[in-house]
């Protein structure tokens, strides 16, 4: 694994009281895809806010490049990470051509091409399908070339090929630059990720190549019940079966 970009350092994070994160020690490399997975509440999105330094350590740290948020500028932030939020809106009536535009450095062009925006770029943001609009949000958030990019279920909310569509896209921006990564889908994790990181109650339960990670075993930790491992066609798939009484 090459000298990473992001480091979380024995990370402890905490808010309201509350412990979110505990000892978190993950590398992220600096190219390819690293996807956080884990069940609702553990620790995953507050990860990535850690890493905006929007959440301060309560213990250990975070380094990008060698150095805390803190010690960056928010210029200099803004030049070295990209952000694409789970629905990322703007709070303003902008056209495309606009919206990929707002960071200084931006230049779009290869990015208008290969998220297909040429026909999108007269329009406003507001008359935007889902996935349209989520194509248009990575492309503002790689317009810079950033060296990290921060991506928080940016395909939540698409139908299925829509999501294989922005992954495929994540992935290509994931030759250039590092990719963190939120996802709930695990089998998309699997086909999509080239490493991932598993939280569960705070904790980073395992890293490593998708096969590495992916076990009933560690999955069964995680999510607090048991899911089944189906291989199908070089692919996984998981499943859960409810138990009623």
């Amino acid at each position: 694994m090459s000298e990473p970009i992001l480091h979380f350092e024995q990370l402890s994070l905490q808010a309201g009281g509350r412990l979110l994160l505990q000892g978190v020690n993950l590398p992220v490399p600096a190219r390819g895809m690293l996807g956080l997975i884990g069940a609702n509440g553990a620790g995953k999105t507050s990860l990535l806010r850690a890493a905006l330094g929007l959440l301060p350590a309560r213990a250990g740290q975070v380094l990008l490049q060698g150095r805390q948020p803190g010690q960056w500028s928010g210029r200099e932030l803004a030049q070295r990470i990209g952000y694409v939020a789970q629905d990322a809106r703007s709070h303003w009536d902008l056209t495309v051509q606009e919206a990929l535009h707002l960071h200084p450095g931006a230049q779009p062009g290869p990015w208008v091409l290969r998220c297909e925006l040429a026909e999108l770029l007269p329009r406003r943001l507001a008359s935007l399908s889902g996935g349209e609009r989520a194509r248009v949000h990575l492309a503002r958030a790689l317009a810079h070339r950033p060296a990290l990019l921060l991506a928080d279920e940016p395909a939540a909310h698409l139908d299925i090929p829509h999501h294989h569509r922005l992954m495929a896209l994540l992935q290509e921006a994931a030759s250039d630059c590092a990719v963190l990564i939120v996802l709930h889908d695990l089998h998309i994790a699997s086909r999509y990720c080239d490493r991932l990181a598993l939280l569960g109650q705070g904790r980073l339960l395992a890293q490593g190549r998708p096969e590495q990670v992916l076990t009933p075993e560690l999955l069964a930790q995680a999510y607090g019940a048991p899911i089944d491992t189906v291989a199908a066609q070089q692919h996984l798939f998981f499943t859960h079966q409810a138990r009623l009484p």
